[in-house]
């Protein structure tokens, strides 16, 4: 059972404003600007960070050259998040280097202090499927052209200078455009839909167990239990001798109230099981499943 780091589901809002929350430490929350990074305390980090990143010249003169007036740019991104406190600074000064104007470039702080399901405030998390921070959305038109999904591939001007040249660039991650497109259609929901039909369609995408694995917990965490419990079998049908997996598959069994098969992946889980840490874990929930049966 994961603890996952920088998972997001979120949807930019079009309202400008910034604020912080009352937990500490301090974090911004919300629609916010260059300018609140700069204060403190995420100055230090954000200034750093900003100053001393030198972008590929040759590629910033190649991205200085694009037709970039019908771009705009999302960034999501939490300030407590350590991927997001190294590239965000170094994306904001990458579009400074290139003359991008700021005023197309929308910043969104996230709440939270780890992890799962942190929200804008007006709860705009609907919809565009960021599962980690930071996210960099770029836009045509007002039309998504591609994104940069918590660190870059390549460079973040590479990656950049791909996306607006329209090559076939794919983001890390590639499963969650995928997975994006069963969540807004149903398929997830949709109990004749083959569990062993969608891991396959996955099975090039996903780089590791984790991958889904960390999605089926944001899902839950939403509320979103059918799906979550149809990612968890689609996962443990690509890692079928994962002890992690079973326990995952068992948890997910467990909250959708299928006390029985829960018992049974729970159970499996303890079988492969080599990380003593893990079994505590695993016990209390099949204890639960087992009360509940």
């Amino acid at each position: 059972m994961n603890k996952i780091i920088c998972l997001l589901f979120i949807i930019i809002p079009i309202s400008s404003f910034a604020q912080t929350t009352a937990e500490k430490p301090k974090i911004l929350y919300g629609v916010c600007t260059k300018d609140s990074l700069m204060g403190e305390p995420f100055g230090k980090w954000f200034t750093t960070g900003y100053d001393s990143y030198i972008a590929n010249t040759d590629i910033t003169t190649s991205l200085k050259k694009q037709d970039l007036d019908n771009i705009s740019i999302k960034i999501f991104f939490g300030t407590w998040c350590g991927d997001s406190k190294r590239e965000v600074p170094r994306f904001l000064k990458l579009l400074s280097d290139i003359s991008f104007p700021g005023k197309k470039v929308q910043l969104i702080a996230l709440g939270g202090g780890d992890s799962l399901v942190k929200q804008s405030p007006t709860h705009e998390e609907t919809g565009l499927g960021i599962f980690r921070v930071p996210t960099f959305i770029i836009y045509k038109n007002g039309k998504e052209v591609n994104r940069i999904n918590e660190f870059p591939v390549f460079s973040l001007e590479k990656d950049l200078l791909n996306i607006l040249n329209d090559p076939p660039y794919s983001p890390n991650y590639h499963s969650f455009k995928t997975i994006l497109q069963w969540l807004n259609d149903g398929s997830l929901t949709d109990g004749n839909n083959s569990v062993r039909g969608l891991a396959e369609q996955l099975r090039p995408l996903v780089a590791d167990e984790h991958e889904l694995n960390s999605l089926g917990y944001l899902l839950l965490k939403q509320g979103k239990k059918k799906e979550a419990l149809q990612i968890f079998r689609m996962n443990y049908t690509l890692y079928p001798e994962s002890a992690n997996i079973a326990s995952s598959l068992g948890e997910g069994y467990y909250e959708n109230n299928d006390f029985k098969k829960a018992i049974t992946l729970l159970e499996r889980s303890l079988e492969l099981n080599k990380d003593p840490k893990a079994i505590k874990d695993i016990l209390t929930i099949l204890y639960k499943a087992k009360e509940k049966e």
